[in-house]
């Protein structure tokens, strides 16, 4: 029994323990980042980020206090305690509804097996082993971040992981030296030159941005793993109809909204409506390509107001995922997109989505209205998540004008009726606009670039009078207009023509975050749009106010740094006034000073070298022994002594090593051979003419000037 233990603690001796106690510092700042990242993005609780960086402080300490000593009797209680924690992680799926959400309790199998592996880190290899594994925490943090809290914590361990690869590299320096560094049994720190440091820092920077613009991001969802969650509470109930909890008084015509709501996610649409929605961020979308998220259907027009079904609603049976009825389903060419929504802010009790929900997964009740529109029991609360599946009609212009003439469905005499508030002079422009398209989709291309060359978008459109109809006035009194003025304008004059069509109401594609990939839809990207009915393919969407020109044209838009500063500047909108200014100051000051760097490195890389202090004048071409001189010649340079102009080879290299030793000298002759004989030096003076170099570069790089 005794030499079995002998041979556990033979094979658990440390050979070479590490006593960095700044690598180890960098090691553990590292993890730390790791779990706060975690902690931010919600994959664990505040509670158990604080147990476990205390844990990790205490583990690191352990580890250094024993790393000389074997610790097989602790190897041995670390190796339980990771089975434990093992069985504990599957024990945690056995509650997870979707592989999605496998990240959380792997996020937090990897923390402990960090916090256990702290406790056992004698050498070198060890401590680069946690380096590498807390790269997978920040990985999982990344996987779910929605915002860019991530990229400052991200910055963070970038520094953090930086610092320990450098001073991990002078601790191997020193072990490879074989003592030569050693005084006194200290160590000296290694003066790296810092022209080397920030050019290294500068490649890594660079390197990483290029592959960032130049890899594809994949936007991709696995459809066995969308997610769903109820999120902060059941919401307000429906009741059957549409609530919407940021608008209170639906129905009131005197605004559009109060800033936080669309009046058109309602039973209705009034558009004698007016107003502005502020940018605040109401839902994050991550989907396999961008889209108009709808929501709401409207068939019906009497001129002033547009209402959809009014009954009550008929629940689709079953669980999630949940699927559209056949009988609303579009046929022809389709293509598949796949959503997950996180809600930020409460939303109204509408499923929104892409084009045809094929199947929706979500923790409520979904329902479905005469229109095919889909609804919730009750409305969409923060922290809510959902997922869909959608069909988009995938046919070519081409094949939408060549569909072949078919009567409509006989319960389609909702989408071409009008009330008799439509006049004859918008039923005679719109005769007039499509008189040479002779296709459906002719026409209502013809009809969007009539409105595109006519009117421009304005928020602040008049209002009709009462009494009037407001496509009426729209078309022959303004020529401003938003989305709903120039949806309904649109749907009248198809309708007219007896094309079936109707007004869809939801959120446009929203802002792209470049950096987290998710689609960021704000209040103001409420919208409505058209949907037109084709034969045999179904309804396909046009949006006649995205050709509209804006009624005052803004020329920064063009240019790519505005549009820069106005993305950081939205971002800024939502914080305390204080916080922003400042926010905004150091974003100016930063952009300043970068550019200010640029230019400064820009000038100095054309000053001649004999110009720049410091630096001597070096042949360009050589070989690998006159690379090592250079290096030679930049740790020398770097320290505050650098070889004068007069100064031969033979000086320097002596004033360097003091005496002339022999190696010195066979370096210096293999030295002059490469660069002035008539010959070459063999491949073991190269050899041993670099390896004295290099000697000599690390014992100038921490002497004292």
């Amino acid at each position: 029994m005794s030499d079995f233990i002998g041979l556990i603690k033979r094979a658990n001796a440390t050979r070479q323990s590490e006593n960095s106690i700044a690598f180890r510092g960098a090691v553990l700042a590292a993890v730390i980042v790791g779990a706060l990242a975690l902690a931010v993005e919600r994959a664990i609780s505040p509670g158990t980020a604080a147990l476990v960086i205390a844990a990790l402080v205490v583990a690191y300490w352990v580890s250094y206090e024993r790393r000389d000593k074997d610790n097989w009797q602790l190897k041995i209680l670390i190796s339980i305690l990771a089975i434990l924690a093992l069985i504990r992680f599957f024990g945690q799926l056995g509650g997870i509804s979707t592989l999605d959400e496998v990240r959380f309790p792997l996020a937090d199998l990897f923390l402990w097996v960090q916090v256990l592996h702290g406790f056992d880190l004698p050498a070198r290899k060890d401590l680069s082993f946690s380096l590498g594994s807390s790269l997978a925490l920040m990985a999982v943090a990344g996987s779910i971040s929605q915002d860019l809290w991530y990229g400052i914590l991200l910055v963070a361990y970038f520094l953090c992981a930086i610092l320990a690869l450098s001073l991990g590299h002078r601790s191997e320096i020193y072990e490879g030296t074989g003592g030569v560094l050693r005084s006194s049994g200290s160590r000296p720190p290694v003066k790296v030159p810092r022209r080397d440091v920030f050019k290294g820092i500068a490649v890594t920077c660079i390197a990483a941005t290029v592959l960032f613009l130049v890899i594809p991001q994949p936007s991709g969802l696995r459809t066995f793993a969308l997610p769903f969650q109820l999120g902060s509470g059941g919401g307000l109930s429906a009741g059957g109809g549409i609530a919407n909890p940021g608008f209170e008084g639906q129905g009131d015509p005197t605004s559009r909204s109060i800033g936080t709501a669309f009046y058109g996610f309602s039973d209705s649409l009034n558009l004698r409506v007016r107003g502005d929605l502020n940018d605040n961020v109401v839902m994050r979308v991550r989907a396999s390509s961008p889209a108009m998220w709808r929501g709401l259907l409207f068939d019906d027009y009497d001129g002033t107001t547009w209402s959809g079904d009014d009954g009550d609603p008929t629940a689709i049976e079953g669980d999630p995922p949940y699927g559209y009825p056949v009988e609303f389903r579009s046929l022809g060419p389709r293509a598949t997109l796949s959503q997950t929504f996180y809600v930020e802010t409460e939303q109204p009790n509408v499923v929104f989505a892409a084009g045809q929900p094929e199947a929706v997964w979500t923790e409520e009740q979904v329902s479905y209205d005469d229109l095919g529109g889909l609804r919730l029991d009750s409305t969409l609360t923060p922290g809510a998540v959902y997922s869909v599946v959608s069909s988009l009609g995938a046919a070519t212009p081409d094949q939408l004008r060549t569909a072949p003439p078919e009567e409509p469905p006989a319960d389609f005499e909702r989408y071409v009726t009008l009330p008799p508030s439509v006049t004859d002079r918008t039923r005679e422009l719109a005769e007039r606009i499509t008189r040479n398209a002779p296709t459906t989709y002719d026409k209502v291309k013809a009809i969007e670039s009539w409105l595109a060359n006519n009117f421009r978008y304005s928020i602040d459109s008049p209002v009709p009078p009462i009494g009037q109809d407001a496509v009426d006035h729209f078309l022959f009194e303004t020529d401003v207009g938003f989305c709903e003025q120039f949806a309904s304008a649109t749907i009248v004059m198809l309708r007219s023509l007896g094309i079936p069509s109707r007004m869809v109401a939801g959120y446009a594609v929203g802002t792209r975050n470049p950096f987290t990939g998710y689609y960021e839809i704000k209040n103001s990207d409420a919208h409505t749009w058209v949907d037109v009915w084709f034969p045999q393919v179904g309804w396909y969407e046009f949006d006649p106010t995205f050709a509209i020109p804006p009624a005052q044209e803004d020329a920064t838009e063009n240019v790519p740094l505005f549009r820069a500063f106005q993305f950081a500047a939205d971002k800024f909108k939502g914080l305390p006034k204080d916080l922003s200014s400042l926010l905004r100051t150091a974003m100016f000051v930063l952009l300043a000073a970068v550019v200010g760097l640029g230019v400064w490195l820009l000038v100095k890389k054309r000053r001649p070298a004999e110009l720049q202090p410091g630096v001597a004048r070096r042949p360009v071409t050589g070989g690998p022994i006159t690379h090592a001189f250079r290096r030679f010649e930049e740790a020398l340079a770097a320290r505050g002594s650098p070889r004068a102009p007069p100064e031969t080879a033979a000086e320097l290299m002596a004033r360097e090593a003091g005496r002339a030793k022999p190696t010195s000298e066979q370096a210096l002759r293999a030295f002059e051979l490469e660069r002035y004989g008539a010959g070459s030096p063999s491949r073991s003076q190269v050899e041993e003419a670099v390896a004295e170099l290099d000697r000599l570069s690390i014992q100038a790089a921490n002497r004292d000037g």
